[in-house]
């Protein structure tokens, strides 16, 4: 028995050791500094009483396609200067100037950089434009298509702004980058970087309560002996 613990223990040490280093890092660093806020400007915003709104009755007269979309799949936002209204379904994404009710095309490069210059201090070095992603990226589970401008620093940080909407989805820094690293070795879900129930996580969980659990048995029958 003592053999299967000292190997039980070698197994497990090493994914005890990640756990402990990766949990270290995430509490030594603010969520915000890892996500990239401190590098981010608050914008301005509209005051209600400074926008004249179309109402979503009169969106709906003029888009029949909307008669359908439900009230918690539209909201009220900025997009640069112009107020919009923002329609999202599983399926389809609209944006609407609110004052005019005119449907809006995707942001062009250059007013994707004029929101990134807003939102910024920091200089844009490149903008590419990204319909899909890869599984396991920087950018999951936001709004796409969308633009993504890498900016200068020695951050290394992009800035992922959605197409449709205007919005700063997300920032991804070096800092991010070596987080998210950490988080796949964490939960051991080393592609898409999001399950945290996989077998192999709790199998691993299970082998080291199990060589805890025998350490502690050892130890007692090693008392008995001594006495």
């Amino acid at each position: 028995m003592r053999k299967l613990h000292r190997w039980l223990g070698v197994v497990a040490a090493v994914q005890l050791l990640i756990w402990t280093v990766s949990g270290l890092f995430f509490a030594l660093l603010p969520i915000n500094d890892i996500r990239g806020a401190h590098l981010l400007e608050q914008p301005a915003a509209f005051r209600l009483g400074h926008v004249r709104l179309v109402s979503p009755s009169s969106l709906v007269r003029q888009n029949n396609e909307l008669s359908m979309v439900s009230l918690d799949q539209i909201r009220v936002t900025q997009r640069l200067n112009i107020p919009v209204y923002l329609i999202e379904t599983e399926q389809q994404q609209w944006v609407f100037n609110a004052e005019t009710g005119e449907q809006l095309a995707p942001l062009t490069e250059g007013e994707a950089g004029v929101i990134a210059s807003s939102r910024t201090r920091l200089a844009a070095r490149s903008a590419t434009w990204v319909t899909s992603i890869a599984s396991g990226s920087e950018y999951r589970g936001g709004e796409l298509p969308a633009w993504k401008i890498e900016l200068e620093g020695p951050e290394n940080a992009n800035l992922w702004i959605g197409a449709n909407s205007g919005q700063v989805q997300a920032v991804r820094t070096t800092t991010w980058r070596i987080y998210d690293f950490l988080w796949s070795l964490h939960i051991m879900n080393y592609d898409d970087r999001e399950n945290f129930n996989s077998w192999l996580l709790k199998g691993f969980a299970l082998l080291g309560v199990i060589t805890i659990l025998s350490g502690m048995v050892l130890f007692l029958v090693s008392l008995r002996r001594r006495k």
